[in-house]
């Protein structure tokens, strides 16, 4: 019960008597000037951590409302999981087969920034040669004479219907901060499972699907 106990202000670390000093449960202290004074340095640790915490969610909150932060993120991961749907097949453009050295990328058919409303629809979105269609071609819509294009490949993979919603009207959406982020919550989930060896959960490229842009499809 006499054994000696070390101070705990890390600037002492004495060892003394417990009768000598000051005991509180598992803490220690030589005097009460050193009390004192670890009591002051564990405040202002606390309010440090707590003032870090609040910038951390004020930073985490400033991103979710962040839209051009939240649309990229969700986009980038579209486009990752529409490559992925596709890695058993060629080019959508110019059915150039997937090989050691050949990139591929998801290639939108209606631009990102032209067409927002379909940017993280995955009907919209494709695997493409990422050098020779997405770059140089950019995006290779209509074709040339080394390649059909976009348009043509996606009449030979899905039929003329599914081209024509897509050149067809769609309305204005501007999804919020929290629906981009559940989005691609749910995108996330899907690669996940598909690299893991599991099937699509559906079919995501069907026109009878009302796509990402409805909570109730999540």
């Amino acid at each position: 019960m006499n054994s000696k106990r070390k101070c705990a202000l890390k600037t002492c670390g004495i060892r003394f008597r417990p009768s000598d000093g000051i005991v509180r449960g598992l803490q220690a202290w030589c005097g009460e000037d050193h009390q004192i004074e670890w009591a002051m340095a564990a405040g202002r640790k606390l309010r440090a951590h707590k003032a870090s915490q609040e910038l951390t969610e004020r930073k985490k909150a400033f991103k979710l409302q962040n839209h051009r932060h939240q649309f990229d993120l969700t986009k980038r991961v579209a486009q990752q999981l529409a490559n992925l749907l596709d890695a058993a097949l060629p080019c959508i453009c110019c059915n150039r087969p997937r090989k050691p050295g050949v990139q591929f990328c998801g290639g939108h058919y209606k631009t990102g920034g032209g067409h927002p409303e379909l940017a993280v629809d995955l009907r919209n979105i494709h695997g493409q040669e990422n050098y020779g269609c997405n770059c140089q071609r950019s995006g290779n819509i209509s074709g040339d004479k080394h390649s059909h294009g976009f348009k043509a490949g996606l009449v030979l993979r899905y039929g003329q219907k599914l081209v024509d919603w897509l050149d067809g009207h769609h309305p204005a959406v501007k999804l919020t901060g929290e629906q981009l982020q559940q989005i691609r919550k749910t995108y996330m989930k899907e690669i996940r499972h598909i690299k893991a060896g599991g099937q699509p959960t559906r079919d995501w490229r069907s026109i009878n699907d009302k796509g990402p842009t409805y909570d109730n499809q999540l």
